[in-house]
């Protein structure tokens, strides 16, 4: 098998992989960079390389939970892999706790108290595993995160459509994040 076919069928198998991960299968600098430049293997971040049989985005989320596997995906990020978005991402949102610090391009990170922590699932997500907000959580995170109630109010009607409502989920991280989320969903179910 030849070196490309060989880099190719790996990146295909383990999705994504670092650029030490890529040298120590044989790949030098050189090699990776003319692969990328042929469309056959995509730069995800700052060192991370993906199968171009990947959607970019799904590439993108998939190197974060790997790489930074304590780091919850959060913001419009969460939204977006919930079906309630529909904004373009050219980071993966994360949260983690204020006293630790993750740096690289490929994320925009919020460090945030331990206590905004809830709300946090494991999903399955294109054969892979993530940790995110859930639902009910994203919704209190796209409140915080829109100051003008676009993102939000179309998140919202999203997830009152899907019909499985939480209120004592949402009245919980209402309280915790300090919003108001509740009442407009009490108000969006009265409206429908």
């Amino acid at each position: 098998m030849s070196s490309s076919k060989l880099i190719l069928a790996t990146l295909k198998k383990h999705k994504v992989l670092t650029f030490s991960e890529l040298q120590k299968r044989g790949a030098s600098g050189s090699f990776i960079y003319k692969l990328t430049e042929e469309g056959l293997v995509i730069a995800v971040g700052s060192g991370i390389y993906a199968s171009s049989s990947l959607d970019p985005f799904v590439a993108a989320v998939l190197a974060t939970a790997k790489y930074y596997p304590r780091a919850v995906i959060s913001g419009l990020t969460a939204l977006q892999i919930h079906g309630f978005g529909q904004e373009y991402i050219e980071r993966i949102d994360v949260d983690i706790p204020r006293e630790n610090s993750i740096r690289n391009k490929l994320l925009r990170t919020h460090r945030v108290p331990k206590s905004r922590l809830i709300g946090i699932e494991i999903m399955n997500f294109h054969k892979g595993k993530i940790r995110i907000y859930n639902r009910e959580r994203s919704l209190c995170e796209a409140y915080l995160i829109d100051q003008e109630g676009l993102i939000f109010f179309k998140a919202l009607k999203r997830y009152v459509a899907s019909g499985n409502i939480h209120f004592d989920l949402i009245q919980q991280y209402d309280k915790a994040t300090r919003t108001q989320v509740l009442k407009h969903i009490r108000q969006e179910v009265a409206d429908v």
